[in-house]
């Protein structure tokens, strides 16, 4: 693997091209951050004058992109093995291919979807709103008591991450409420022009089952779609609540999404 700065920038963003809705997180933390930002890590491998695969590091998540899964995922797997990152994740053609050289006792798999918004439902929740700073401090708690919302990352991380975001409009937060605290949450965690990454989705465990996280989605959705945002990516995981929230919301399916979570 070879570690890229600055000068790597337009071959990488000339090797994504167009297909960023597969690697967005990547793409846009790149595009936002640069490649000198003390908190990423990018490297890529070559066969000759030809990439092969990019890997970036954002704190303690690692991104793994490679248009046609073809690379030595050997080689990947060792920078893994290295860098110890809590989340490794792409495309799952990608990711499978490195968990061959990675054991299960090292990491553990979870398989899901990438999905952009392509018709938006109308479907919304009333009293759904943009939550303000001094809101986000209970809105990590509530993701970091979730084994994988934010078990991986731990709430010091997260609490710090989503003021980040915030600050620099990199990311919104939408919340619901009732007397009891936050009902549902939903964010974007990374926004740049007209491309934006939705993740957070969490509703209370006294709440679920009653079609909550498909009407905060919609919200949100509705007023990035008004802001001008055409690119709306998502990424969750097995078939269950999360699936059909993002159908009745109006998301399609662009493939197969997978993330090794690295076993304590």
């Amino acid at each position: 693997m070879i570690k890229c700065g600055f000068d790597k920038c337009n071959e990488i963003f000339n090797y994504i091209g167009n297909d960023y809705g597969r690697c967005a997180y990547l793409y846009i933390d790149l595009k936002k951050y640069g490649f000198n930002n003390e908190n990423i890590n990018v490297w890529y491998q070559k066969d000759k004058e030809k990439i092969l695969v990019i890997v970036m590091q954002y704190y303690n998540g690692m991104h793994v992109y490679s248009k046609d899964a073809d690379f030595d995922a050997q080689d990947v797997a060792n920078l893994v093995r290295e860098y110890k990152p809590s989340l490794v994740c792409g495309m799952d053609k990608t990711i499978s291919k490195l968990k061959n050289y990675i054991s299960d006792d090292e990491y553990k798999v979870e398989k899901g979807s990438v999905v952009q918004l392509i018709n938006h439902s109308g479907i919304c929740k009333d009293n759904a709103y943009r939550a303000k700073r001094s809101e986000i401090k209970e809105i990590a708690e509530l993701l970091s008591k979730d084994e994988n919302m934010g078990g991986p990352y731990g709430f010091d991380l997260l609490y710090k991450q989503l003021l980040e975001r915030y600050d620099e409009k990199f990311g919104r937060n939408w919340i619901s409420r009732d007397d009891s605290g936050i009902v549902s949450h939903v964010a974007t965690y990374a926004e740049l022009n007209d491309i934006c990454v939705v993740s957070g989705g969490i509703v209370r465990d006294t709440c679920r089952g009653k079609g909550e996280y498909s009407k905060i989605l919609g919200s949100m959705c509705e007023e990035l779609q008004n802001e001008k945002f055409d690119k709306i990516i998502s990424y969750y995981y097995g078939n269950g609540g999360a699936k059909i929230a993002h159908d009745k919301v109006g998301f399609e399916k662009l493939g197969c999404w997978t993330k090794l979570i690295r076993n304590k």
